[in-house]
């Protein structure tokens, strides 16, 4: 069968995949009440498909259904403790998406580990050769690149061509590509024939790695001259100024992980002699890594030892132990005065290695930097360390996920835990939880017109099950409203508008023929612009005519909705 055939049904099938996850999980669907499941579908669907395409020809059909099946499990395992993870008791705050932590985890360990799996199963081994892990990493790499760049290309003439038939009155294009069930399975059949255009063209990709790889080579010296002038100058500025920055495990990390990639931009396989500036400015790299680790390394530690561990300390410390791998390879490396810098790509390697370790211990329990973190900043306010009155109990709450809201518990029903910690855990759960209120204490009347009788005594939830929406002042008193009251239809009757404390918007109430309060409009309000309410509280707000009539067509009264347009707060006046 053509491999562009298989290709283009693989991107369908993963499209049609993605949709019904996505019409599974959204307007209340089934997948909307299991996260645990649709997180480890949805990011199987969106990752495993393009390695089944970059895998065709390279593996036999056996192996790269087994490889896949491996690379399954393993996604999964990292969806499911994502949404894991989150906890129930966060349920509210989350949604069915996964998190950046896996969802940049799952890329970067397939990404890794994919291009180890093809290298060894072209030379049928499980330590294939250092150019085989090369090529197949850079070109796994630019194939990716690229597709994206031609689906980012198609959905732009996509759209021009929409403007332009809208340009002549007709609109079906825009609302063509406007549509999920068209959008989702276009763009993985573009990015399926992005993969098989870059696939079946090698020497094209072959040719732009070797550009890439030239330019940026030239760019080792400029750096390896800024880095030893830095370090040069250390002894006589001292580390003071550096740690004055709050970010200087940050800045160094970066500097390495530069000097990393240009240092191999040059180095390349290992098999060509660069020329005696790149030769030099190599091995000058290979040794100046040492220190910048050293420096984050010692930076990372006083941080920890003043403020203990926290999710971004964690990710800093598994780059610091990368780091050190591969300042320890480059630096024998460079020290055995080998011809070629041999020990460059064993250093490459095992760091490869240590990667998928460290992201199978961040990505799962084992090493879960919110674990690791709530642990730390609670032996540090257990053992003294840090006062109650200074710990930030919100970084459990917010920050801590399950763990976060397991210590709090501890900490409020602790038999010897002191009262005020006990307070403050209480305190921080308690914001979780929104705090009912009654509609007499969530509404408060604003004017001098007080609120008409029986307005807040009305059921308002059986209201709700009648007429949709309404402002949660009235409902469970999560959000509190300024009520004010007035004749704003001209009708002659009293009438309420409330305005909700945190949402632009404004909802007006009529009594109706029954007696019962109703909903009868909402109107929105620009971001931040007091005006509208100082005008209602000073009674002057009033009732225009509307700019267009209602239709009275077939017994039905049709009335105009208008476009959105976002109105500007006016400009007080001095």
């Amino acid at each position: 069968m053509n491999p562009f055939h298989i290709r283009a049904a693989i991107g369908l099938l993963q499209g049609i995949a993605l949709y019904a996850l996505y019409r599974a999980s959204d307007h209340g669907g089934w997948l909307s009440l299991h996260p645990l499941l649709f997180s480890p579908l949805l990011l199987a669907a969106a990752s495993l498909p393009l390695l089944c395409q970059t895998g065709l020809g390279a593996l036999r059909p056996s192996r790269l259904a087994a490889w896949l099946a491996g690379l399954a499990l393993a996604v999964a395992v990292v969806g499911a403790h994502d949404r894991w993870r989150v906890g129930l008791e966060h349920a509210a705050r989350s949604d069915l998406m996964p998190g950046a932590l896996a969802i940049l985890g799952v890329a970067m360990l397939l990404f890794i580990a994919w291009p180890l799996i093809l290298a060894g199963e072209s030379e049928r081994r499980w330590r294939a050769s250092y150019p085989a892990y090369f090529d197949t990493a850079w070109k796994l790499g630019l194939q990716l690149m690229f597709s994206g760049l031609f689906v980012g290309v198609f959905w732009l003439i996509l759209n021009l061509g929409a403007e332009l038939f809208a340009l002549v009155g007709i609109d079906g294009l825009r609302q063509l590509i406007g549509e999920a069930e068209f959008a989702i399975p276009a763009s993985t059949l573009a990015l399926s024939a992005g993969l098989h255009l870059s696939d079946v063209r090698p020497g094209i990709i072959q040719g732009l790695r070797s550009l890439l790889l030239t330019l940026l080579s030239w760019l080792l010296p400029l750096l390896v001259l800024l880095v030893g002038a830095f370090l040069a100058l250390l002894p006589f500025t001292g580390l003071d100024s550096l740690w004055k920055t709050g970010h200087a495990t940050a800045l160094l990390l970066g500097a390495s992980g530069l000097l990393i990639f240009l240092l191999n931009t040059a180095y390349q396989d290992g098999g060509e002699q660069p020329g005696r500036v790149i030769r030099l400015s190599l091995r000058a790299a290979c040794l100046l890594l040492a220190p910048l680790q050293a420096l984050a390394a010692y930076a990372l530690a006083l941080r920890v030892g003043q403020y203990g561990w926290s999710p971004d300390r964690v990710f800093a410390a598994c780059l610091v132990i990368l780091g050190a791998c591969y300042a320890a390879g480059y630096g024998w490396a460079a020290l055995r005065r080998q011809a070629g810098l041999a020990g460059v790509a064993c250093a490459n390697i095992g760091a490869a290695w240590l990667s998928l370790a460290l992201l199978a211990a961040v990505l799962t329990p084992l090493a879960d930097p919110a674990r690791i973190s709530v642990s730390s900043q609670l032996s540090r306010l257990q053992a003294g360390r840090v006062a109650s009155e200074r710990f930030d109990f919100d970084f459990l709450r917010y920050r801590g996920l399950r763990y976060g809201h397991a210590a709090l518990l501890r900490l409020r029903d602790g038999p010897s835990v002191d009262g005020a910690v006990r307070l403050k855990a209480g305190d921080a759960l308690n914001e979780d939880k929104p705090q009912p209120k009654p509609p007499a204490q969530a509404v408060r009347p604003r004017g001098p017109a007080p609120l008409p009788a029986g307005f807040l005594a009305q059921d308002w939830k059986q209201a709700a099950k009648r007429t949709g929406e309404l402002p949660s002042c009235l409902l469970d008193g999560r959000n509190e409203c300024d009520a004010y009251v007035g004749d704003y239809s001209g009708g002659g009757k009293p009438e309420v508008l409330l305005a909700e404390k945190l949402a632009a918007r404004l909802s007006l109430f009529q009594r109706n023929a029954q007696g019962l309060w109703t909903l009868a409009a909402t109107y929105d309000l620009p971001a931040a612009c007091p005006a509208p309410l100082e005008a209602l509280a000073a009674g002057q707000a009033r009732a225009v005519p509307p700019r267009l009539p209602d239709l009275d067509a077939g017994g039905l009264q049709l009335r105009p909705r208008y476009p959105y347009a976002p109105q500007e707060c006016p400009v007080a006046k001095k």
